[in-house]
């Protein structure tokens, strides 16, 4: 049985996008990656990262009831264990698209944040239907758009996957202006289409690490 993981970093903040916006959050932020997007703002996470046995984890966290497990891509490792551990709090995995998720759906206390990488992000070829498939009411599916083809991109995907989820835009950072995705989403008339902004950009510098 795995009791230990590579871990980037572990820090406390407030969740800058996604259903939780603005809601405080400890984030595990696990080391390693299987892709390589031409936006990636965590690269440092790629190899940087320390082995941390499962109680240092826990404790690390307790108190929280928010918890954001991210990456690089928290799903290169075998997390089966470390979300039993976090079963008291409500877990958010941000997810890149390309791993499966759907042995994790045995857990209430986790949704999922669920990537589709669009053209300009170079990985859209990684994607894997099943996750678009499969996604439930309480997980979220999110766009990282840097121009007008990846809007295209999404609406195109949102067509054909009907997605009963909460469905998230958010603009590559200075690559695309956020009116220009309200725009098409006004064209588009997605109900459940919602813009979202990295707040966390916008507090601190657009590169700080853990926050």
């Amino acid at each position: 049985m795995q009791n230990e993981w590579s871990v980037n970093e572990i820090f406390f903040s407030i969740d800058g996008e996604g259903k939780r916006a603005g809601s405080l959050a400890a984030f595990i932020r696990l080391a390693g990656c299987n892709l390589r997007c031409s936006y990636c703002d965590t690269a440092y996470a790629f190899d940087e990262g320390k082995s941390m046995r499962i109680e240092a984890i826990a404790e690390a966290v307790k108190g929280w009831k928010n918890v954001t497990v991210t990456g690089g891509e928290p799903l290169c490792q075998d997390i089966h264990v470390l979300l039993q551990r976090l079963r008291e709090h409500e877990v958010n995995i941000e997810t890149n698209g390309s791993v499966d998720v759907t042995p994790y759906h045995a857990y209430p206390w986790v949704f999922f944040t669920l990537d589709y990488k669009c053209p300009s992000s170079g990985m859209e070829s990684s994607m894997l239907e099943k996750n678009f498939q499969t996604l439930r009411p309480q997980d979220v599916l999110k766009f990282v758009v840097g121009d007008m083809e990846d809007l295209r991109t999404a609406q195109r995907v949102c067509e054909k996957y009907e997605p009963n989820c909460l469905v998230y835009l958010s603009p590559v950072f200075g690559k695309i202006e956020a009116k220009e995705i309200v725009e098409y989403m006004k064209a588009a008339r997605y109900k459940n289409w919602r813009l979202q902004l990295q707040l966390h950009k916008f507090i601190w510098p657009p590169d700080a690490r853990g926050v």
